[in-house]
């Protein structure tokens, strides 16, 4: 991936403030247990993988709105769906469409980086399809260094596509080596440090980081190429649980 200076690249396959773009898989992880993250959504359109999601109620799935967006307009309905009880993101589970997509009315490029959909068809939970509780507004973030669960379909260290969602544990980055990553770091984004060629990358996106049992954050960005010397970037949700609890009433 070609860089001039510091490049930041957005977690989807599409592109975005002349960010570089691909689709894939979770870097250094490892092939999550079936029932490990029943939260777990492929994002889809046109039935290809583009996202992760994650399920907050039976009819409600958030992830970040990049990933409803195609050049600069947001994506119809009817081209999205999502796949869920899967480990594969080919086969298995279910497809339901998307009935609607609300998107945080401050949304802008990586800023406010919210959107939740809404099912044509509710969920029916199994131990492999349940919903996961968000952080609550204004809750701190966990301890620097503290692990924090994130998995997703993006790709991995050789670039290839993987059909099974991988699950990593990436740690708590500081505030400053955040901001050496991010200048528009603030208290809605938050930063996750991983080993070189490791991390989130491309279709990565709108998957969850999960700390305990509880969704703090969702992919945001990486800074550099993926797997860089530079922590990832994650949406704060306590910053939105409010906006997303109104979503999800």
């Amino acid at each position: 991936m070609m860089q001039s200076s510091v490049v930041i690249v957005g977690l989807i396959g599409l592109m975005l403030v002349g960010m570089c773009h691909a689709q894939g898989r979770i870097m250094g992880g490892e092939d999550a247990d079936p029932t490990a993250t029943p939260y777990a959504a492929s994002l889809r359109v046109d039935n290809v993988h583009a996202c992760g999601g994650c399920i907050l109620a039976q009819t409600k799935i958030l992830t970040t709105a990049h990933c409803v967006y195609r050049d600069g307009k947001l994506i119809d309905a009817s081209r999205l769906s999502v796949r869920v009880g899967s480990t594969n993101q080919y086969a298995g589970g279910k497809i339901l469409f998307v009935a609607s997509v609300a998107v945080h009315p401050d949304y802008y490029y990586l800023d406010n980086n919210l959107a939740v959909i809404t099912l044509s068809t509710a969920l029916t939970y199994t131990e492999r399809i349940s919903a996961i509780s968000v952080v609550a507004s204004g809750e701190a973030l966990p301890a620097v260094g503290s692990a924090v669960s994130v998995a997703g379909w993006g790709h991995t260290s050789d670039g290839a596509t993987s059909y099974k969602i991988l699950e990593t544990k990436l740690t708590v980055a500081t505030e400053a080596s955040c901001l050496d990553a991010y200048s528009g770091h603030g208290e809605q984004s938050f930063c996750l440090a991983h080993e070189l060629k490791e991390g989130t990358c491309h279709g990565d996106g709108g998957s969850g980081a999960v700390y305990g049992d509880t969704l703090i954050g969702l992919t945001n960005f990486v800074v550099g190429a993926c797997g860089s010397r530079y922590p990832d970037v994650f949406v704060r949700l306590s910053s939105y649980a409010d906006w997303i609890q109104e979503q999800i009433a």
